[in-house]
């Protein structure tokens, strides 16, 4: 793989050949990130100073853009290394703090003008959403949680990144289909049941007023936890989420299944993974969550979180 950085006047800088390297892609939360290890040289402090954007290449096609958190140069038995970290692009909007914003009729090209645009992000592909109604941001919110809370309640829409840096605003689109069977190095599956409701029930602390939501497969097996959360008057505020909203974000960790395999970059979040793994008695076809590629001195995998 090949790594290049972007300093603040725009010089871009291809970096020397890495001695370990990870890149974790994900369908949206939490943010995409990614880790490069290499030897370090004289001028290595100098190139990496004014450093704020780092872009991955495999095989001529980019599998990585985001913003540079931090580096490290090291000096030890293995001789004078240098370590970058970093995340997506959804960092830039993570970062920004705004103050309070009040919309009787929010667009999303009010959104996108107000919290997106000026943090640098330009390469955007959205479908078109209904507008918002007494849309508010509170003082000290993200641009990101600002964009993310109007594209859930406009369209119920995870705002989330490609590998070349796009902002991509629409609903989940699969992707191609991958099988994974014997090739399989390690896997693991999870169901979890600690902080997944039964019921959710949202309450209006101005006039009383309630919605629930239930999850009726969960009641089935036994669940019987019940969350309540209160809403104060009729302003959507970017951080509210509905009772059925609170339910989803829930689901989305509940059952995951961990594979790994040999090889780097085997699907991207929304692919499809068909897995058939008779030791545990599970098979089926199930959407890619977050995807992390790696290598080091033991090889290069993939490890594909599935949901």
């Amino acid at each position: 793989m090949i790594g290049i950085v972007t300093d603040y006047a725009g010089k871009r800088t291809a970096l020397p050949a890495f001695l370990q390297w990870s890149v974790k892609r994900t369908d949206g939360e939490p943010c995409d990130s990614f880790s490069v290890q290499f030897a370090c040289g004289k001028k290595t402090a100098s190139k990496l100073e004014g450093a704020t954007e780092f872009q991955a290449v495999e095989a001529g096609k980019v599998v990585f853009t985001g913003i540079v958190d931090d580096f490290e140069l090291r000096l030890g038995r293995d001789g004078a290394l240098a370590e970058i970290t970093g995340r997506g692009m959804a960092g830039r909007l993570m970062d920004m703090q705004v103050p309070a914003a009040e919309y009787v009729t929010a667009q999303l090209e009010d959104i996108l003008n107000a919290y997106v645009r000026p943090c640098g992000i330009t390469k955007i592909e959205a479908v078109e959403m209904p507008p918002v109604q007494q849309f508010v941001v509170q003082t000290g919110a993200t641009c990101y949680q600002a964009l993310a809370g109007f594209c859930r309640h406009s369209a119920d829409i995870f705002p989330r990144f490609l590998a070349d840096g796009t902002l991509v605003l629409r609903k989940d689109a699969h992707g191609k289909t991958v099988w994974l069977g014997e090739e399989i190095l390690q896997a693991q599956y999870v169901r979890n049941r600690y902080g997944v409701a039964a019921r959710q029930v949202l309450i209006n602390t101005r006039n009383g007023s309630m919605q629930a939501a239930d999850y009726a497969e969960f009641q089935k097996l036994g669940g019987t936890r019940v969350q309540y959360a209160g809403m104060t008057g009729n302003k959507i505020r970017a951080s509210f989420r509905t009772a059925k909203q609170r339910l989803d974000d829930a689901k989305r960790d509940e059952k995951l299944l961990y594979v790994t395999a040999p090889g780097v970059f085997l699907a991207e979040p929304l692919d499809m993974v068909s897995v058939k793994l008779d030791a545990l008695g599970i098979s089926g076809t199930f959407t890619v969550q977050e995807a992390q590629s790696g290598c080091d001195e033991t090889g290069a995998t993939c490890t594909l979180i599935l949901r």
